[in-house]
C-alpha cells in the first residue's frame, strides 16, 4: 500500500464517523410520541371465532400501531401460554380474527400486543391486552 493509501483510510474512517453522529444528533433532537393501544376482543360461538380490532389513540396516525402483531394467549396457573400469533387484516386495517380448534374450547384466551418503536419515526406504541374470553 503506498503512503497516500494509508493517510486515505482514516481520513474515511474519520469522515464516516462525523456522518453517524450528525444523523444521531439530529434523530435525537425529535420529540418521541407515545400512543396507547386498546385491543379489542369478541367470541362468535357458532362459527368457533375470536375477533377484535387494534386500535389507538384518536391522534395517533394509525397504521403506525393498529397493524402490531398480535399473539392469543391461554390463561393458566403460571406462565400463559401462546397459543396463535395473528396478523391484522391488510384490506380491513386493524381487524383480526382467529379459529378456535378443537383443543382451545372452553379455553381462557386474550390477545396482546408488544410495545415498540419505530426506529424511522418519533412514534412509540405501548403495549395492549385485551379483556379475557371463554372460547367456543
Amino acid at each position: 500500500m503506498t503512503a497516500r493509501g494509508s493517510r486515505l483510510i482514516p481520513l474515511v474512517a474519520i469522515a464516516a464517523l462525523a456522518a453517524l453522529l450528525a444523523i444521531a444528533s439530529a434523530a435525537a433532537g425529535r420529540k418521541t410520541h407515545t400512543y396507547q393501544v386498546l385491543i379489542s376482543i369478541s367470541v362468535d360461538r357458532s362459527a368457533h371465532l375470536i375477533s377484535g380490532k387494534v386500535t389507538s389513540e384518536p391522534e395517533a396516525p394509525s397504521f403506525f400501531c393498529e397493524m402490531a402483531s398480535l399473539r392469543i394467549r391461554e390463561e393458566m396457573p403460571g406462565k400463559d401460554k401462546v397459543v396463535a400469533r395473528v396478523y391484522p387484516n391488510e384490506e380491513r386495517l386493524a381487524e383480526w380474527k382467529f379459529t378456535v380448534g378443537p383443543s382451545l374450547h372452553g379455553a381462557r384466551l386474550y390477545a396482546e400486543t408488544s410495545a415498540y418503536h419505530l426506529p424511522s419515526r418519533p412514534i412509540e406504541c405501548l403495549a395492549g391486552r385485551s379483556r379475557t374470553v371463554t372460547a367456543p
